[in-house]
């Protein structure tokens, strides 16, 4: 008997996507195992398909809300981004898992084999999927906010509404002794407990929500996440939970005024928080208001010169409305010279013109207000300067993010090659030389849109690529893995030049891309790890090319100069770690394999630790004198980008989470539990072998 393949549910876009991984137990038992295959083969081709008509779906809905009037979606470029994603997955990952399978049942290559090609594409497929729901999560974030609100705020309402229309319709009910009630009374009022109580619920179920995502975005988007710090402090200020109880409870008491007070005080707390978290947090959002504060200004003070000019100074109510009007221009200005120092002078000058408007002196009060319209005018095109910048700045960055988002597919793509060509025999090499050259094809493609330095990485490692491509097709494998090498490293080099580029035009966004590289790396080593506690002797020496190829992107990550130097030291480590998991995995030696990839682990959560620390305090990346901060003291220390999250915390302190090691390995790994990460780290590294460990037993 073999388990039922557990089922994997990813959302996109509002729609199920149903992953259902498949294993080879099942043809291994039938005399024809080929037979199964068609319709495992058909799913896979339906889920090409649902995923293509999700994209689709999603292209439709952002071209709809475009044209609509009034329509201002914040969102729409992470939209794009998924779509396009989306049609990656369907046009590309989809068919590599189809591909073996339609081999296999057409007896090209052995059933098992087939099988195990199409498993190893449908984890790129659900991993590209996760990746890309994560992305758009987090881009999203800020809209998806008030739509938590928004059904907090209805709730309050329908609740509201309910007690109000009780209190109305039931004659002499307020304040009836609960034992004088009739039974369509109590009725009446156990209903409208019921609607409060849903939108009590509800607050809190949107309270939490909130705080969790200001906790998530406190690295990826500091901004944003303050903004809804400030919509929960209102919430909290205005008592908005303890009232909305405390509403419930008056509505059981048969005090519905008292109810309606405080259901209208939760109400209007709810609708001041929501209209805190449309306010747009990016730095041309605060660029654009001031330009409008100071044109608001401009006018003003126009306007007040224009009385000036015209004033008849025995006409005591004009000049007295003339100078109040200058007093106005002169609040404005002291608000605008908290973000620009220099219109102080303006102030001033607009404190003397009312004066002097007040004395009879309009000449002398003309001229300060034409000084005060000629420093306003400066600031403006100062503003509108600094705006246009901005916007550039946010293209720019927009497009470095992108250049680096292909980047690190066309690299994950050619290591998967490498690893190929490394295992394949002379005979096996021609059927690699397509997809080489494609790869080669898609380098030059994104040199060719690429401006910036990186463009000449990028031709070196399409050279290598195609170099390679050549090797293949001559049956030379061992030569094509060297030139496929160099390929990662080139692409290695266009990715620092581009995360370079990108530190200039917007350092937060380098930092969240160099975090989410860590988190990718740290995910495809627990990744590796898990499948060496499940592999037999043969299938280690499988997995040692894999291996090389996290070492290799350790090691460029540790020469990233957004990486902390205690990270980068981190990743230093993490890099001899794999390069001894990736000799023992070649010598068929488990124990040691998954000793080191166990250390692996824990240096990729040290310098995930210390990439989120340091992003969240703001401190200098750049090595420096100063020793690095203390490590695994067991106190919980501040969450990075990359939480490092791997199953379930199930009574860890207790068990016997090492006993798949041998006790050499068992007491490195110990000993780097204790001393090398947070106890929040080491309770994930013991979590893994844990889990290896109940595996053992079950098999």
């Amino acid at each position: 008997m073999f388990k039922k393949p557990e089922q994997i549910m990813v959302s996109v876009g509002g729609l199920a996507l149903l992953l259902i991984p498949f294993s080879t137990r099942a043809a291994d038992k039938d005399d024809n195992p080929a037979r199964n295959l068609k319709p495992v083969e058909n799913s896979q081709v339906k889920l090409g398909d649902q995923i293509q008509k999700t994209s689709d779906s999603m292209k439709d809905l952002l071209d709809e809300l475009s044209e609509n009037i009034g329509v201002d979606l914040q969102a729409k470029d992470p939209v794009k981004t998924a779509t396009g994603k989306l049609d990656n997955i369907a046009d590309k990952s989809v068919p590599k898992v189809v591909e073996p399978l339609r081999r296999a049942r057409k007896g090209e290559i052995a059933v098992k084999d087939g099988l195990n090609d199409a498993i190893q594409n449908q984890d790129t497929v659900v991993k590209d999927l996760q990746e890309m729901l994560k992305l758009i999560r987090r881009q999203m974030a800020p809209a998806m906010s008030q739509k938590v609100l928004a059904q907090a705020i209805k709730k309050q309402q329908e609740a509201e509404d309910k007690v109000k229309e009780t209190r109305l319709t039931k004659d002499n009910l307020e304040g009836k002794p609960k034992t004088a009630l009739n039974e369509e009374e109590k009725k009446a009022l156990a209903e409208a407990n019921e609607k409060q109580k849903e939108a009590t619920d509800e607050l809190e179920k949107a309270v939490k929500e909130l705080k969790d995502q200001a906790k998530d975005m406190k690295t990826s988007d500091p901004a944003a996440a303050e903004n809804i710090e400030k919509a929960l402090d209102k919430l909290d200020q205005a008592e908005a939970e303890k009232k909305s109880t405390e509403a419930q409870a008056d509505v059981t008491d048969n005090k519905l005024r008292t109810a309606e007070k405080k259901q209208d005080d939760v109400l209007a707390a709810l609708k001041d928080a929501d209209k805190q978290l449309g306010q747009r947090t990016d730095k041309t959002a605060k660029l654009e208001q001031d330009l409008a504060d100071l044109k608001k200004a401009k006018e003003m003070q126009e306007q007040a010169l224009n009385e000036t000019k015209n004033l008849d100074p025995k006409n005591d109510k004009a000049v007295a409305d003339a100078a109040k009007d200058q007093g106005e221009v002169s609040k404005a200005l002291d608000e605008l010279k908290k973000d620009d120092a220099q219109l102080a002078p303006a102030e001033q000058k607009s404190d003397q013109a009312k004066e002097q408007i007040a004395q009879d002196q309009q000449p002398q009060a003309a001229a300060n207000q034409q000084e005060v319209l000629n420093a306003i005018n400066d600031a403006i095109k100062k503003d509108e300067q600094q705006l246009a910048n901005a916007e550039n700045q946010q293209q720019d960055a927009a497009e470095l993010k992108d250049q680096l988002a292909k980047i690190e597919d066309l690299k994950q793509a050619q290591q998967a090659q490498e690893a190929k060509a490394e295992q394949a025999k002379p005979d096996q090499a021609q059927s690699l030389a397509k997809p080489e050259q494609a790869l080669a094809d898609q380098a030059q493609q994104l040199a060719d849109q690429t401006p910036n330095p990186a463009k000449e990485d990028l031709q070196k490692a399409e050279q290598n690529m195609a170099e390679a491509a050549k090797d293949l097709a001559n049956q030379q494998p061992d030569a094509a893995a060297k030139q496929e090498k160099e390929a990662i490293k080139a692409l290695d080099k266009a990715e620092a030049t581009t995360l370079a580029e990108l530190a200039k035009a917007d350092p937060a966004a380098a930092d969240q891309a160099v975090a989410q590289q860590l988190d990718n790396l740290a995910a495809a080593e627990a990744q590796l790890a898990q499948q060496t506690g499940q592999a037999d002797a043969q299938a280690l020496a499988q997995e040692a090319p894999t291996q090389a190829a996290l070492e290799q992107q350790a090691e460029a990550a540790a020469a990233l100069p957004e990486v902390p130097a205690a990270g980068q030291e981190a990743l230093k480590e993490a890099g001899q770690d794999m390069a001894k998991a990736e000799q023992a995995l070649a010598q068929g030696d488990k124990g040691e394999a998954q000793a080191e990839e166990g250390k692996a682990m824990a240096s990729l959560a040290m310098a995930q630790q210390a990439m989120g620390q340091a992003m969240a305090e703001g401190k200098p990346k750049l090595p420096s004198n100063q020793p690095p901060p203390p490590k695994g003291k067991g106190e919980e220390h501040p969450t990075g980008a990359g939480a490092f999250q791997y199953g379930k915390l199930n009574e860890i302190q207790t068990a016997n989470w090492n006993v798949t090691l041998p006790p050499k390995e068992r007491a490195e790994v110990e000993q780097a539990t204790k001393n090398k990460m947070p106890a929040k780290y080491a309770r994930q590294i013991k979590l893994y072998y844990q889990n290896l460990a109940g595996a053992k037993a079950e098999n």
